[in-house]
């Protein structure tokens, strides 16, 4: 009688049967690599696609100044405009999507000149929603990043009623490095380094207006101190053709 003896399959065929699940693992971590790459670089181009066209726009800010300035290159004489918003407030967000292309087109002309004036008012006495987002793009211009910072603010006033009180700090940052934002920016918004800032600029924009009129709201527009005359959505021509 002939007996067959079993092999214990990790005898000699085994080293085999082991390369093989190495090499399963590495076709998959291939795999998920080239996903996650190709997925990276279709949200970047997809990012880059829908950014706003900030070119011949200067930013700037003082740290001591309770505004942002927006301005051509090389324009410092034009009609200046006030612009009072809070990332929290709704009416903000329809004008700017009513009025920023046309605001974008008469600063490159050279025809206004804007002050940015945030508040985070609608966040109380706590760090909220508008505070996180005034802190991210006060970092984003503190850090030399205009693009990336006039694409956030585009962002969260666009798309006001999916990210209010849903994004993190660290949301913004991904954000903002998908915008191109340098690390150290992105990593100043991680670490909440301006949230001290904004509620600085936010108070003192709110004193100014007090001191002007009594009151403070957003969205709001003043030229020389006063609010700008006629229906707010018209305010970017009525400064340009003062």
């Amino acid at each position: 009688m002939t007996t067959r003896k079993v092999k214990n399959p990790n005898e000699k065929n085994g080293a085999g049967f082991i390369w093989a699940i190495v090499a399963v693992i590495a076709i998959a971590a291939l795999v998920i690599g080239l996903i996650f790459v190709n997925g990276k670089k279709g949200r970047e181009a997809a990012m880059a696609e829908n950014m706003i066209d900030t070119s011949g726009i200067t930013v700037s800010w003082n740290e001591d100044d309770h505004f942002i300035r927006l301005a051509a290159e090389g324009v410092d004489d034009a009609p200046m405009a006030e612009l009072y918003e809070d990332f929290s407030c709704p009416h903000c967000a329809d004008l700017a999507v009513a009025t920023d292309e046309q605001m974008f087109e008469k600063l490159r002309e050279g025809k206004i000149e804007v002050e940015l004036r945030p508040m985070v008012t609608l966040d109380g006495l706590t760090n909220g929603h508008s505070t996180m987002g005034l802190a991210a793009e006060l970092a984003l211009v503190a850090n030399n990043e205009p693009a990336a910072m006039m694409n956030l603010r585009d962002h969260l006033m666009v798309n006001q009623r999916d990210v209010y009180s849903k994004v993190t700090d660290d949301d913004l940052a991904d954000l903002a490095r998908d915008y191109g934002a340098s690390d150290k920016a992105v990593q100043d918004i991680r670490d909440k380094t301006y949230y001290d800032a904004a509620r600085a600029m936010s108070n003192g924009n709110m004193k100014l207006q007090e001191e002007r009129a009594g009151e403070a709201w957003t969205p709001r527009v003043m030229v020389d101190g006063k609010d700008v005359e006629g229906e707010i959505d018209n305010w970017v021509d009525t400064v340009a053709n003062s």
